[in-house]
């Protein structure tokens, strides 16, 4: 749902995302070095407890030593922590609005939803399709779940490329039809296996969440155009 609102995005978009690419790269690798130097791995791995410890909590120790050498306490813990903070609530955000976006602004999807779900504040965000309820739920799912919503984008993207021909477009990601069908069948395989694998979960209560909600929004997605149906015939 942004590609088309960046500034040429048949060359804009690509070059944006190599940029991203590069920086997540540049950082994972200086992080990992900076961390090889401040941890010792004979005492990260020296027993489960320790290194479950040290998957947890090194960035939080990390930022903490950084602090202590430079004699200002937990400072930069502190900093680091409420910046984790806000990149969570950013990536949860996205999360939720790049979806509505999709569905509520596509003027051929209108006509499933219901009307009070079209509801836009003055940023332009659908307030009413992020409900409390909802959210909560989202927060308290075990994140495996979350992906298997990618699997509808897949098969829309392979069914989009069955009609190339019929369906202009500015930006595509590739021009090569079997090699974005490929990547399309290969991204859907990828996903659904590793969503069912994560499923499972030695806590009932959890494994039965895991299963059950994406059945339940599978659901909701057809009692919406059914909802929104009624309205229109009313």
């Amino acid at each position: 749902p942004y590609v088309n609102k960046v500034e040429n995005p048949s060359k804009g978009f690509p070059k944006g995302m190599i940029a991203l690419a590069g920086m997540v790269v540049v950082c994972a690798v200086l992080g990992t070095l900076a961390m090889s130097r401040m941890f010792d791995p004979a005492v990260i791995n020296e027993s489960t407890e320790s290194f479950n410890a040290y998957a947890a909590n090194s960035s939080y120790w990390a930022f903490q030593k950084l602090g202590q050498y430079y004699h200002v306490g937990d400072l930069f813990m502190i900093i680091y922590a409420l910046c984790n903070v806000i990149s969570q609530f950013a990536v949860l955000i996205l999360s939720i609005d790049a979806p509505l976006r999709m569905l509520l602004d596509n003027e051929h999807t209108q006509q499933f939803i219901p009307q009070g779900l079209h509801k836009v504040n003055a940023h332009g965000v659908h307030s009413n399709g992020i409900a409390a309820a909802v959210l909560r739920q989202l927060t308290k799912l075990n994140s495996v779940c979350m992906p298997m919503r990618y699997l509808w984008v897949f098969v829309a993207y392979v069914a989009l490329r069955n009609a190339y021909d019929t369906i202009p477009a500015e930006y595509r990601f590739v021009k090569n039809q079997k090699v974005a069908k490929f990547f399309g069948v290969w991204c859907f395989a990828v996903t659904a296996i590793c969503c069912v694998m994560g499923m499972y979960d030695k806590d009932p209560f959890t494994f039965a969440l895991n299963v059950i909600t994406p059945v339940v929004l599978t659901v909701l997605g057809f009692i919406l155009p059914a909802i929104a149906k009624r309205e229109q015939q009313k």
